[in-house]
């Protein structure tokens, strides 16, 4: 998924980022648009024009990804389930919500509202493209069918039933609902996405291996596709082996704090080589935990540096990086902070440091529920994407 983004906008309430593959993206099609498609739809268009309309394509596109993905977002926060935010990035747009819908009727609907709008401005630009008298400039019929054909292919693709794409939520929804077991509804709709996941994977590699350079963009969909359903199935497991577990009940105490006015270099002395972890929660003057300090930051920091900076000027404060004790720990490995850095701090509701939660301490969980009875029944959902 998109990793860490940064925030541009608000919309209804809903952060909006950007990831740095967003940018690597817009340029590739701005480039492509502006190389090719425009010089053939529009003979004799200058190179700077060509290029400027290509930028604009892929503009507008991302402006209808996102209208997809609120779509998305504002009919689930409708039914309850929390919304962090709207992110963009190389393959589209990514709506990341937290816990998971009440009711199969509740994820169809917000499953199939992103295609809708899709299905809607594709609708708008057909009754465009038509109305397009034969005297309008080139460069308007150019950049009205461009839009036409890849929200077309957008919406065609995403209603794949291959599961995260928006068909396979579709399917997931049906299924629970006529199955009425969200689990075997999730183990079915993943086994599924799978499989369409490695369908795409070699048609692309084959279509690589006959010259078609496209095979290498719908392969890495293809490993795009297999690895979400992975990370679904895995969700699914660990609910039903942990059940609704809080922090607390697999957390590490008490807490190891760094204070916040130590230097680097007593940091790196008195905590990471001595005790061999890779990130400590960082307190204030009154213990409160400002955020945490990783290995990496302070490995970044040169070394004639270190012994005049201060930690606290290195603590990722990212609030994904705290936990309160009594949050589920299925929630808390959907936090791609988390996954990033792989523990998180445990604080009370005056932020003061309770423990700590790691990657290593739900394993262990996990290895202990495999020895007795399994948990609950479900699955939490992870963020859904559109493919753009």
């Amino acid at each position: 998924m998109p990793g860490r983004s940064f925030r541009i906008a608000r919309i209804a309430g809903i952060p909006i980022g950007v990831s740095p593959w967003w940018l690597a993206i817009v340029w590739l099609i701005s480039w492509s648009l502006g190389s090719a498609y425009f010089p053939d739809a529009v003979p004799g268009i200058a190179p700077a024009a060509s290029y400027g309309l290509g930028l604009l394509s892929a503009l507008l596109l991302f402006a209808s990804i996102l209208v997809h993905e609120l779509g998305h977002a504002i009919v689930a926060r409708r039914h309850g389930v929390e919304v962090e935010g709207i992110d963009l990035w190389l393959l589209g747009g990514v709506a990341r919500m937290r816990g998971e819908a009440h009711a199969p009727r509740d994820e169809l609907l917000y499953a199939i509202a992103g295609p809708a709008i899709t299905a809607a401005i594709t609708l708008l630009l057909g009754v465009a493209a038509l109305a397009i008298p034969g005297s309008a400039p080139a460069v308007v019929r150019a950049l009205v069918e461009y839009q036409l054909i890849v929200n077309a292919l957008i919406l065609g693709f995403n209603m794949l039933p291959a599961y995260p794409l928006d068909g396979g939520r579709v399917l997931h929804a049906l299924l629970w609902q006529r199955h009425g077991d969200l689990a075997r509804a999730t183990a079915t709709a993943t086994a599924i996405g799978r499989g369409f996941g490695f369908a795409m994977m070699a048609v692309g590699l084959l279509e690589l291996v006959a010259g078609a350079v496209g095979g290498l963009w719908l392969a890495f969909i293809g490993v795009f596709v297999v690895a979400a359903a992975d990370a679904q199935r895995r969700a699914l497991e660990t609910e039903q082996l942990l059940g609704h577990a809080t922090v607390a009940s697999i957390m590490s105490s008490p807490a190891v704090t760094v204070p916040a006015g130590m230097s680097v270099a007593e940091a790196i002395g008195e905590f990471f080589v001595t005790r061999r972890m890779t990130a400590f929660p960082v307190i204030d003057v009154r213990g409160r935990v400002t955020g945490l300090l990783t290995i990496g930051a302070v490995e970044a920091v040169d070394r004639e540096l270190r012994p005049q900076e201060n930690v606290g000027a290195l603590v990722d404060r990212d609030p994904q990086l705290t936990v309160g004790p009594d949050d589920d720990v299925t929630e808390l490995l959907q936090r791609p902070s988390f996954v990033r850095v792989g523990r998180a701090a445990v604080v009370d509701d005056e932020r003061r440091a309770l423990g700590v939660v790691s990657v290593t301490d739900v394993r262990r969980a996990l290895r202990a529920a495999q020895l007795g009875p399994r948990g609950g029944s479900g699955a939490a959902a992870p963020p859904r994407a559109t493919l753009g």
